[in-house]
């Protein structure tokens, strides 16, 4: 496995001690996160140490995160700073209440040592995450020069503030505890905490700056961490405004808890949907804990406080405990099936997949996205980075990205053949699981009916199209055959026969021949209904643009925005286009009679139409009818649409598009 985010470290074997060593850690902070919470039952802390150790409990995600990747790629450096940080700062909260209940116990020399306890843990915490979590993330190497000279900075910076946080007299946060192991000369050390947030920002900068050069895969979840990690340059900047205003800095060691916090959540938001870290199974494993441990905290704290205001003594952390343990149980089932979706999708409920699909499919409005919706389904459904549908050798549809790595193609077949191809990328190059391909074996089913109806439908309306098509040129030659060849053929007839008629003076040869002539009259009336009704002659006249023209200006629209000049267009697209615009523009006189009326016509792939009118608008559950009908049907004979909407803040506006035919013809 290679970290696609530019990582130099690579996965290897993990070793048997490494992961008891993963499980041990995060057992003690979890361990000192249920003795913190245990001692705020107590009612012996003050409310920074409550809140620090609440922060520490939720700073356990830290430590889930760090062990989820150490799980997934041992040598990760950023994956041990991670776990590290975890498990350092709910341990220096639970020491930190432990010293404040000390003191509250009377006891403030032990105070005193366990407090001084907590200087490597709270060292490990924070600081550790603000500089070289920040800088090495998600696991670039020290290449340049520049890294490297912040690498040192950040040791000296470290060692400097572990230097005073352990030898300074005042660097205590408890009321009434002193260092016992406190130099008053270490007190000036206090000016490391001043340059530890521009230390952190220089380091979110090369962070930033890397995520905008990686193009590769994971770069999203780059940007993520990179714009969230100024969070923690942020909050130790916040705690020297603070310290110099107020002089009161120690209530902002709940920020920095939290802001580190931010830059962890975007490491798992990294894991999770951009597969940062190619790791599932850890990533739902510490999951489950973690929302457990979230839980077990939660009912804890809830039952304490309940019956503290009934009873003393220990009934209620006993009480607590019980039903903190009893809730879990149930809870963990829960959070599995929870989590278990939002890692894996619906693998473990093939049923619910399946119910998935068969409402999308069912919730489409055209043809056209039913595929869409099918390989988006299924994307979401097992998680997938990338799927598409394939059929001929051309992509029909996509969903997601997909990006430099190992496919698969599955066959969709249906009724013995192949109807077209399945292709998808995993979050990993490990591949669908056993159980993945499992459901996939059943949805590839699903979707090759899909696929075979939307085909059917496809050559129908493309059949439908070359019928209309041919029908409406074949009307265009008509036309002009009737109106050029035997409209004045008879005409030239007529005049024959007066010719004739004149020649004949009174007699029995006049009244034929004037019988005659009322027959050709009547022949030549009936040959230009015939004209008129094939195709309208204004389009043969004036063209479809001039034909609009003039249509909207005898309705009276106020805007025109119709080209002088069209391409050369299909016959069926004239009138269909032409036809549409009649009637939309009839029934904006008739409807919106005086109002604003605004006609669009354009031609860039397809032919757009549209119509808007500035009256009351559609009415509430209205009905289309004939004229509405007739416009809709009109287009979609062409593979077009005609959509009759409500305009803000009044009016209603008719569009129309119909595709155009390929340069070679083919509709």
């Amino acid at each position: 496995m290679s970290l696609g985010a530019g990582g130099g470290a690579q996965s290897g074997v993990m070793r048997p001690t490494v992961r008891p060593a993963i499980r041990t850690a995060v057992g003690v902070a979890a361990a000192a996160a249920v003795v913190g919470v245990a001692l705020i039952g107590t009612g012996d802390l003050g409310w920074l140490s409550v809140m620090l150790v609440l922060t520490g409990v939720v700073y356990l995600a830290v430590a889930f995160v760090g062990a989820a990747i150490l799980r997934a790629n041992p040598g990760s450096r950023t994956g041990l700073i991670f776990l590290v940080s975890g498990v350092g700062a709910p341990v220096a909260g639970c020491l930190q209440a432990a010293a404040d209940a000390a003191v509250h116990r009377g006891h403030t020399e032990l105070a005193g040592w366990v407090y001084a306890a907590t200087t490597p843990f709270a060292l490990v915490a924070v600081p550790l995450v603000a500089t070289y979590g920040i800088l090495l993330f998600p696991d670039r190497g020290l290449g340049t020069r520049r890294r490297r000279a912040l690498a040192w900075a950040y040791a000296a910076e470290l060692a400097v503030l572990a230097v005073w946080a352990l030898l300074a007299t005042d660097a205590t946060d408890v009321p009434g505890v002193s260092n016992p192991i406190g130099v008053p000369a270490a007190n000036g050390l206090v000016v490391s905490i001043l340059v530890l947030g521009p230390l952190s920002l220089l380091a979110c900068v090369s962070l930033r700056r890397h995520a905008r050069r990686d193009t590769g895969p994971y770069a999203p979840a780059l940007r993520t961490a990179a714009r969230v990690a100024f969070v923690v340059p942020g909050s130790y900047i916040a705690c020297v405004v603070a310290g110099m205003t107020t002089g009161a800095t120690a209530p902002v060691a709940i920020l920095e808890n939290c802001a580190a916090l931010a830059l962890g959540v975007a490491a798992w938001a990294g894991i999770a949907r951009y597969g940062l870290f190619d790791t599932r199974a850890v990533l739902s494993r510490a999951l489950v804990y973690g929302a457990l441990s979230v839980a077990l905290v939660a009912v804890y704290l809830l039952v304490v406080v309940a019956l503290g205001l009934a009873f003393d003594g220990l009934v209620p952390q006993v009480a607590a405990a019980v039903a903190a343990a009893l809730a879990v149980l149930p809870l963990r089932d829960l959070a599995q099936r929870r989590i278990n979706q939002l890692v894996y999708g619906l693998r473990d409920d093939p049923a619910a997949a399946f119910a998935r699909l068969g409402e999308r499919l069912d919730a489409v409005g055209a043809p056209e996205e039913i595929l869409p919706a099918a390989a988006r389904t299924v994307a979401e459904a097992l998680r997938l980075r990338y799927v598409g549908i394939e059929a001929g050798g051309e992509v029909l549809c996509r969903h997601g990205r997909l990006v430099p790595g190992p496919t698969e193609r599955l066959p969709l077949p249906f009724a013995g053949e192949t109807v077209g191809h399945l292709v998808l990328q995993t979050r990993d190059d490990a591949g669908p699981t056993p159980d993945e391909r499992r459901l996939l074996s059943g949805l590839t089913r699903q979707v090759a009916v899909a696929a075979r109806a939307v085909a059917l439908t496809q050559a129908l309306q493309a059949s439908r199209q070359r019928l209309v098509a041919a029908r409406e040129e074949e009307r265009r030659r008509l036309r002009r055959d009737l109106h050029d060849g035997l409209g004045p053929t008879l005409a030239g007839i007529a005049l024959g026969i007066d010719t004739a008629r004149r020649a004949a003076g009174e007699g029995p040869s006049a009244d034929l021949l004037a019988t005659l002539r009322t027959a050709t009259e009547e022949a030549v009336g009936d040959v230009r209904r015939i004209v008129y009704d094939l195709r309208p002659p204004i389009l043969d006249e004036l063209g479809l643009a001039g034909a609009v023209r003039e249509q909207a200006i005898r309705l009276g629209a106020a805007d025109i925005d119709v080209p002088d000049t069209l391409p050369a267009l299909p016959a069926a697209v004239e009138v269909a286009a032409y036809r549409i615009a009649v009637e939309a523009l009839t029934n904006a006189a008739r409807h919106a009679p005086g109002s604003a009326v605004s006609v669009s016509l354009r031609v860039d792939g397809r032919l757009e139409l549209s119509v808007a009118d500035g009256g009351a608008g559609l009415p509430d559950g209205y009905r289309a009818g004939v004229g509405l009908h007739s416009m809709r049907e009109r287009a979609a004979e062409l593979g077009g649409r005609c959509d009759v909407t409500r305009r803000s803040p009044t009016g209603t506006l008719v569009t129309a598009r119909i595709p155009l035919p390929s340069p070679e013809g083919s509709p």
